[in-house]
């Protein structure tokens, strides 16, 4: 059980002590902290006012101008249809006409559906805009059914983890940004920004400052600057005098404020409707064009046409002359009113969109709770850059989706924001990906190591690690170095190795964890300072990789762990000035009794590892593998110079020292120094923390006063005492190596010193190290380092270049009544220096891959990151990225100050970055656009961005036409607005199963109803992680956890672009069938004959046919091609109309001529009482009657003709649904008998239309057996016409298509000047 909580990163104790937090010292004032429950009312308090309701504007609402377009028309033609209707049944009385009732039957029918659509928009703009106020709510439920569990998730420290320390209950808790409360405790280490507005507490009895300098504003850095103001500062920086020893190092604030009002009052204020969908811009455009273009066309054709009829036929005969209403309004607003009936539309719109969402969500939970690993289809070539991305084979049950979908009709989706989100029509276009964290979202949360660098007589040399085959990627549990013969330099890893397996998670539980995945190391200097991610993660990975096993590890014992924190040394200064601006120098000691010791003085060891800029400060000597050499400024130049080529390539770097002690563990006991005996098992009593000061100002002072007096001669006297014995390593013969089933990997280039692995430098790289000692700190150099000894021991003579070494074994403690730091500090002063090891963070599984397949499908993955330009640079090479010139460009402004790590200053560096016309700041963007090129469109990373400049540069993107999908920390507060103003977000969990806690001896997990996209059942988020999660992503439809792999957004996109491909195709039979009705009726009435399709037949194919032949398309299968189609931007839609148009027109011939042919050929037959007679004839007949008086068999004559006409109608639009399954592919590419909801959605429509037909004719008083047999003809041979045409033009479309294909790629791909050193 152990090992696999190790493995989870999860700590078994974290509800006690270890777990969410650190023991309260003896005397501690509970009271000064606050409970969780009063941490939780104010945080209910807050989330159920009324100032905390955040409503989005809905995309589709009645203000909508597509709507009152719609509306109108339909009320407009309402008006026109009562006026014909009352005109006619007033008018006549024997034989009664129905065509009257008929009018306003359909004009109240068409009245009907203005309510229906009117009540269910208003309904969905409600649900829409109160998705995220409802999420606040949920959110607000979860943290009232908190139990108070506070987990820790044995993870490093991380940026994208936003946590502080915290006082709860009397325990110290990790708690979330978002979860600290006013009346807060908050210890804050050095480089920590302040949660919200924080004073310092004074006393021990927690009143805080009155003074101003004493308050950190939100957002402002802990630094010595700021501790220097205050009064006074040494009190303020040791915590111990307010009761807290266990976090000595950190400084205790009272929170004046609750961050979690800032956040909710920024999104409210930011968080605005996002963009139209590229789906929804296309519809407002075709909208505008039917309202401004066709109708308006067809009804000026229309009525110039049924004028000029009344006119001159109808009102020259004096009989005839009561016509003119019905012959000018009537069948004038019968050519007009298929347009009317689209009022019905957008609930069918909304119907479809909650389909597709639903499709979306369910397919996205089923993803993440599938196991199975994502894998390429057996036709796919692994090495074609241009292949299909790999898939996971899952199943999604239909019920599942109607379940859904009909929870999403009722409900407001708080889970995954759905409506306000349009989460298929986002999914389906994004043209961006977006990532604006590294660690724990695209990286893995631990950094792995990456080489090794140890002495090698007055060289260095330098080992690569990597990973054997069978670990797990990203874990380092299978580290392995791969330089050929790295056995050579054994001697001097053996104490690099020994100090990394000492210093380990699996050290101190007697090696139970021994081999386990990487994990987070068993020690307590993350309480006192904040430190690089290195200095927090086991390093057990390298002494493995080196030889030590098991049994090594348990011949030590641990005495004594020694945290150093040093905000006030020179070394934080230096690194500050290598852009760490946030992380104070800090080191840890671990000092170890060998097993065989006993309690003998002289057998104890120390071991250390911290930041580079600190042990090399302490470190008078290095071990070169056959003895102790004096550490001089060449060498220590050398070293330094490699620490600032790992910074400069994204890398952190470990400094390792040694030095044997002679402490009478007894004499320490007896001078009270707690934990130096074996009987002192608590761990907490053998931890120390240590605060060593060194400022600039005083390190001069000692230069002034010493550096006459030390040599710096480099002596090369070489002492023979060993630091580790021999018999530490395991003896490896030639056949049995560590790792020799792991074939060595070539040599290929150094990260550090630009050679071969492996190998050690030459005179050349002696020379530009010597040339490096400008960049050597004033504490590293040999001077520095000498007058800081001398400082201490002021009578001791100064060492010179003859003397043989310092005995290292000699006896440390002279006097144990001194003061156990004092003597701690001297001991960790003169140290051996032993080697470096860098450590990377390595992109997540499938990461790379992932971001490779994204180009295939025209989707352009982007980088923002905090870092330089150089370490961006490295990190992006990892990702694959493309890192030539001009492809990074910087957020940060000239004015911002430096930023970029290595090298002192921020901004472009020539001859290496090659900044061309490259703009630099945000605010440089848009004139940069305007009036040179596009780079910032093209490039795929960005450095020393903030979340300011993040969002901002995502608004260029949808400026510019592309849809954005954001990608980031669930637990950094920061991305919030991020997440915001994205027109997709999704959180992704930075830290594996930080929804679970340990409780007693088992494990609380999150329920198998997991957190499927954000919010789930009440009660699901059970740690304090997850609710600060939860606050984080109000704004993210969709949520990642940790181990999921980021190919299930390809899966999702893959799927969203199908379904919104599939809306297309329906819509275009929707508009299509609109428009076909229309012109069937104005070629009737040019033809002086009355409406081929009454309203009541237009209403059943319109509002009862189409819907269900459109609704089957969502139905059509995968197209192989969909993830290598380039999307389409949010701009120029509806683009090269005239090609369209004659698309239109070609496809919509066949069904217009048809059912225009079928109507005249079988009214000629049943109008001319069974005799066949010519067009001209049949328009005089029936177009000069007067419609007033007609008889009932002219009357069923009439509607026996348009009946015909509505079959052949109906079932040519079912033949062109089945060309309408894809937009390039013709029925010979794809048989439409495959969907099999088309097969049966056609089958009910023919079926119905036949009762509806056969009811109509057999209860009328139609003689239909003389209906000529080319009109059945007419009626059901036209699909070999149709099929073919319809082929043609799609056959046209696909050259077209496949030409602006090609070109949209090449855009893609091709970035002219990017590459460019001009």
């Amino acid at each position: 059980m152990a090992s696999a909580e190790r493995q989870s990163g999860m700590d078994p104790a974290a509800a006690t002590t270890e777990g969410g937090g650190k023991g309260l010292e003896p005397g501690a004032d509970a009271a000064a902290g606050l409970t969780t429950g009063a941490a939780k009312n104010k945080l209910l308090e807050l989330l159920d006012s009324d100032s905390t309701r955040v409503l989005v504007p809905a995309h589709f609402d009645g203000r909508s101008r597509s709507l009152w377009t719609i509306a109108g028309t339909a009320l407009a033609v309402a008006a026109l249809l009562l006026v014909n209707g009352g005109y006619v049944v007033g008018r006549t009385h024997e034989p009664r006409q129905t065509r009257g009732i008929g009018s306003i039957v359909e004009a109240v029918l068409l009245l009907s559906s203005m309510a229906v659509t009117w009540w269910v928009v208003a309904r969905e703009s409600r649900l829409e805009t109160r998705e995220l106020e409802m999420r606040v709510r949920a959110v607000s439920q979860e943290i009232r059914g908190w139990t108070g569990i506070y987990a820790d998730l044995r993870t490093p420290q991380l940026p994208t983890v936003t946590t502080y320390t915290v006082l709860r209950d009397g325990v110290w808790r990790d708690v979330p940004t978002l979860l600290v409360v006013e009346g807060d405790t908050v210890a804050l280490a050095y480089g920590e920004e302040a949660p919200c507005l924080v004073a310092l507490r004074t006393n021990r009895a927690g009143a805080d400052s009155a003074d101003a300098a004493g308050v950190l504003e939100r957002g402002q850095r802990l630094t010595p600057d700021a501790m220097r103001t205050w009064k006074p500062p040494g009190r303020a920086w040791d915590p111990r005098t307010a009761g807290h020893a266990a976090l000595a190092g950190r400084v205790l604030f009272r929170a004046k404020d609750t961050p979690l009002r800032s956040h909710l009052e920024q999104i409210a204020r930011h968080h605005q409707r996002t963009g139209r969908s590229v789906l929804q811009n296309q519809m407002r455009a075709v909208i505008r064009l039917f309202a401004l273009r066709v109708m308006p066309a067809l009804f000026v054709c229309a009525l110039v046409a049924n004028a000029v009829v009344y006119g001159v036929v109808s009102a020259a005969q004096e009989a005839n002359y009561r016509m003119g209403v019905e012959v000018v309004v009537g069948k004038t607003v019968y050519v007009v009113f298929p347009f009317a009936c689209t009022v019905l539309w957008p609930v069918l719109w909304i119907v479809a969109r909650i389909f597709t969402n639903a499709c979306e969500v369910v397919l996205f939970d089923t993803l993440q709770r599938s196991k199975t690993d994502y894998e390429d289809t057996d036709n796919i070539d692994e090495f074609d850059v241009e292949a299909l991305p790999p898939t996971k084979d899952v199943t999604v049950g239909i019920g599942a989706i109607f379940d859904r979908m009909r929870w999403l009709w009722w409900n407001c989706d708080f889970r995954t924001l759905s409506r306000s989100s349009n989460l298929s029509e986002t999914l389906g276009n994004v043209t961006v990906i977006c990532s604006v964290d590294k660690e724990g979202t695209i990286a893995e949360p631990f950094c792995s190591p990456e080489q090794i660098v140890v002495p090698d007589g007055t060289d260095y040399a330098i080992l690569d690690v990597g990973e054997q085959n069978q670990a797990e990627p990203g874990t380092g549990a299978g580290a392995v170095i791969v330089d050929e013969g790295w056995e050579r330099f054994l001697p001097s890893l053996r104490p690099l190795g020994l100090a990394c397996c000492l210093n380990t998670a699996a050290h101190g539980q007697g090696g139970a964890g021994w081999g386990a995945p990487t994990h987070r190391r068993h020690g307590r200097m993350r309480r006192h300072a904040k430190i690089q991610a290195a200095q927090d993660t086991c390093l057990c990975a390298i002494g493995r990789a080196v030889g030590f096993a098991t049994d090594d590890v348990a011949r030590y014992t641990k005495v004594k762990e020694v945290s150093v924190a040093a905000p006030f040394h020179a070394a934080t200064d230096a690194l500050a000035a290598n852009g760490e601006h946030c992380l104070a120098a800090s080191l840890t000691a671990t000092v170890l009794q060998p097993a065989n010791g006993g309690g003998s003085p002289g057998v104890l060891q120390m071991l250390t590892d911290g930041c580079v800029d600190l042990v090399l400060g302490v470190c008078p000597d290095y071990f070169d593998g056959a003895g102790i050499r004096p550490l001089d400024d060449r060498t220590a130049a050398m070293y330094y110079s490699l620490y600032l080529n790992a910074l400069q390539q994204d890398l952190q770097c470990l400094a390792f020292a040694y030095r044997p002690l002679s402490v009478d563990p007894g004499a320490a006991v007896r001078a009270g120094w707690a934990g130096w005996a074996k009987s002192d098992g608590v761990e907490e009593s053998r931890a120390r923390f240590v605060d060593m000061r060194l400022s600039s100002a005083a390190l001069n002072a000692m230069l002034d006063e010493y550096g006459s007096s030390s040599n710096s001669s480099g002596a090369s006297a070489v002492s023979t005492t060993a630091p580790v014995d021999a018999g530490s390593v395991q003896k490896h013969a030639s056949d049995q190596e560590i790792g020799s089933d792991q074939t060595p990997g070539p040599e290929h280039a150094e990260v550090l010193a630009g050679r071969p692995a492996g190998r050690s430098s030459s005179s050349e790289d002696a020379a530009s190290h010597s040339s490096s000692l400008d960049d050597l700190p004033t504490h590293v150099t040999e001077a520095g380092r000498r007058a800081q000894m001398q400082a201490r021991t002021r009578d001791a003579p100064p060492r010179s270049a003859d003397d043989a070494g310092v005995d290292y074994t000699q006896a440390l403690v002279h006097c144990l009544g001194d003061d156990e730091d004092e003597v701690l500090r001297d001991a960790m002063s003169e140290q051996i220096f032993v080697g470096l090891a860098t450590f990377a963070y390595a992109p997540k599984t499938d990461v790379c891959d992932f971001i490779e397949d994204l180009d295939v499908a025209g989707i352009r993955f982007v980088h923002f990151s905090r870092g330089g330009g150089r370490q961006s640079k490295a990190f992006a090479e990892r990702l694959g990225l493309e890192t030539d010139w001009n492809t990074c460009i910087l957020l940060s402004s000239d004015t911002d100050g430096a930023r970029s790590s290595g090298g002192g200053g921020g901004g472009y560096i020539e001859d290496h970055d090659i900044k061309a016309r490259l703009p630099r700041g945000i605010e440089s963007i848009r004139p940069h656009l305007a009036d040179v090129d596009d780079i910032p469109l093209q490039i795929s990373l960005f450095a020393e961005c903030t979340a300011a400049s993040t969002r901002e540069m995502v608004r260029i993107f949808q400026e510019n036409g592309d849809v954005v999908c954001c990608i980031g920390s669930a637990l950094a507060d920061s991305n919030t607005l991020t997440f915001a103003a994205a027109d997709l977000a999704v959180g992704v969990e930075p830290i594996p199963h930080f929804n679970r806690a340990g409780a007693g001896a088992g494990v609380v997990e999150l329920a198998a109803t997991a957190n499927d996209g954000s919010i789930s059942t009440s009660g699901a988020l059970v740690t304090q992680y997850a609710l600060g999660a939860a606050l984080t992503c109000l704004p993210c439809p969709l949520f990642l956890q940790h181990d999921t792999s980021l190919y299930m957004l390809m899966q999702v996109v893959s799927e969203a672009r199908r379904l919104i491909g599939c809306v297309q195709q329906a819509a275009i039979l929707l508009a299509g069938a609109c428009v076909a009705i229309g012109v069937v009726n104005l070629v009737s009435a040019l033809c002086l004959l009355p409406p081929a399709m009454p309203g009541y037949m237009v209403l059943w194919a319109l509002w009862v046919v189409a819907p269900l032949l459109g609704a089957a398309l969502l139905f059509a299968p995968h197209d192989e091609n969909t993830m290598s189609t380039m999307p389409l931007k949010n701009h120029a839609h509806v683009a090269d109309l005239p090609r369209f148009a004659v698309y239109a027109a070609v496809r919509l011939a066949p069904p217009v001529a048809v059912t225009v042919l079928v109507y005249v050929t079988a009214l000629s037959r049943l109008a001319a009482g069974g005799a066949s007679s010519g067009l001209g004839r049949l328009s005089s007949v029936v177009g000069r009657a007067d419609w007033a008086v007609l008889a009932p068999s002219d009357q069923w004559a009439l509607v026996g003709a348009q009946t015909y006409a509505l079959v052949a109608f109906v079932f040519h639009s079912v033949c062109v649904s089945a060309t309408l399954m894809f937009r390039t592919r013709t029925t010979l590419d794809f048989v439409p008998l495959r969907n099999a909801v088309w097969v049966v959605a056609s089958a009910v429509c023919l079926l119905l239309t036949f009762a509806f037909a056969a009811l109509l004719l057999v209860f009328g008083d139609a003689h239909v057996a003389g209906i000529p047999w080319y009109t059945y003809v007419l009626a059901f041979a036209g699909p070999l016409v149709l099929l073919p045409l319809q082929d043609l033009c799609k056959l046209h479309d696909k050259r077209r298509w496949t030409r602006l294909q090609k070109l949209a790629k090449l855009e893609f791909k091709t970035k002219l000047g990017l590459h460019s050193p001009l």
